[in-house]
């Protein structure tokens, strides 16, 4: 039975799957990740919470109002005489009655401030998580489109592998060429053939990582496919950039105004600031006013009879409460020192980030300008070391090295593109301008 080559079979399976997957692009990957991730739907709980807090807080301004109502009998028996008599009577009385608070010491500004600020930095927080799991999708569909690609960079140098292998078994077999030249190019090929099914392996793994990312069912097959990765990478040029990035400190202050995580930290402080005045609201006076207004009877035909209203103005004053309001200041006053802290470490992390992708994105460019010129170099070598290895004045394994570094040269610029691409990705995030 004649063997199969392991291209053909690999790319025979790879061709059938592909018309089988449905299709997934990026926007499409992002947008399923937004909706079924669970640090986002924690994070969008969160916030939702913080905004009924909120409505908690108005609460505080508004008078209380609370309606009671009752009914009774009560009797007692005595005997006289040898005879039982009853003695049983009603009660009905119902009423409502309002209380609110006037002065607390400014607690429930405070505390409206305070949740307020809590609801903003939980909108901030849900932001950034978006903005982090955007990333973590970014990169993970990244890595599938380069590993497809150099999936297909295996198959193509196998191929290639292949087909040399033949001319020489021809050559060989009219003696033309050595015979250690067939054992030698069979070696190089059976390790192309494992080259190829670890890159079909590490292209599986990646699908399989994605799928499990997005919360999709990992045995359903996709194809990740999307025309604008692609238009980036064919359209990506060296000094395009410069420009974008040439002010470092514009950059900082453009990160400082846009990005999520430090408006966040600066909403930190100002609650630690609202739970302080918050605390020393308990060395204040309270002033409450209430009010009050009920019917009463001994049933409900003549519980119209007896009417009473009141109103009370309440002051309470405090003097000693066992240290507990003198702790909770000097507990608040150092969150509220440290939050100040976080705060100048929250824009040296900012500035500290603008830097570092700075950095990565120069440093992916200028890999991805050197990878274009080694590729541009291993193919010309590749191609003269065909020719004179074709001619007799070259060694089998003179094409060898050459084809592998051609092989690896292209590697590196598939693999270099991509995080090019990724880099891009994370300078503007790192410096707020993705908004999700």
């Amino acid at each position: 039975m004649k063997k199969i080559p392991t291209i053909a079979l690999i790319s025979l399976l790879f061709t059938v799957a592909t018309l089988s997957q449905e299709k997934l692009t990026l926007q499409q990957a992002i947008q399923t990740a937004l909706e079924k991730n669970i640090d986002v739907i924690r994070s969008k709980n969160t916030m939702q919470i913080s905004d009924a807090n909120v409505t908690v807080a108005y609460g505080n301004f508004i008078p209380s109002l609370s309606a009671s109502a009752s009914m009774g009998r009560s009797g007692s028996t005595t005997t006289t005489s040898g005879r039982d008599l009853v003695n049983a009577s009603g009660s009905v009385s119902a009423g409502v009655s309002a209380n609110v608070t006037l002065f607390d010491g400014f607690r429930n500004t405070s505390s409206l401030n305070r949740a307020t600020s809590s609801a903003d930095a939980a909108a901030f927080n849900y932001a950034k998580q978006k903005q982090n799991t955007v990333l973590a999708v970014e990169q993970s569909y990244l890595t599938v489109l380069r590993n497809q690609q150099l999936l297909i960079v295996s198959q193509d140098n196998l191929k290639r592998s292949q087909q040399q292998l033949s001319r020489i078994e021809e050559s060989n077999k009219v003696g033309a060429l050595a015979k250690s030249d067939v054992y030698r190019q069979q070696v190089q090929t059976a390790n192309d053939e494992l080259a190829l099914i670890n890159a079909q392996s590490n292209y599986d793994n990646s699908k399989q990582d994605m799928l499990y990312l997005l919360a999709l069912d990992v045995t359903m097959d996709y194809n990740f496919e999307d025309a604008s990765v692609l238009q980036q990478i064919a359209g990506l040029i060296s000094d395009s950039l410069h420009q974008e990035y040439a002010d470092y400190n514009k950059l900082v202050q453009e990160a400082l105004e846009a990005r999520p995580d430090y408006q966040s930290s600066l909403l930190a402080k100002q609650i630690s600031e609202n739970d302080l005045t918050i605390s020393r609201s308990g060395h204040y006076p309270s002033l409450n006013l209430g009010t009050g207004y009920s019917l009463g009877g001994k049933d409900f035909g003549v519980m119209k009879d007896a009417k009473s209203w009141n109103w009370r103005l309440s002051l309470s004053i405090p003097i000693f409460n066992g240290f507990q309001t003198s702790t909770a200041v000097q507990t608040s006053q150092l969150n509220y020192e440290l939050a100040e802290q976080q705060l100048e470490q929250a824009k040296r992390s900012v500035a500290k980030d603008v830097k570092s992708s700075l950095l990565n994105l120069e440093t992916a460019r200028k890999r991805y300008d050197v990878s274009l010129k080694n590729m541009k170099s291993a193919e010309e070598d590749r191609r003269i070391a065909e020719e004179r290895y074709n001619l007799g004045s070259n060694t089998l394994l003179d094409l060898l090295v050459a084809t592998a570094n051609y092989t690896q040269a292209i590697s590196n610029k598939v693999s270099s593109s991509y995080d090019f691409v990724f880099a891009k990705l994370q300078f503007r995030i790192a410096v707020g301008r993705e908004k999700y």
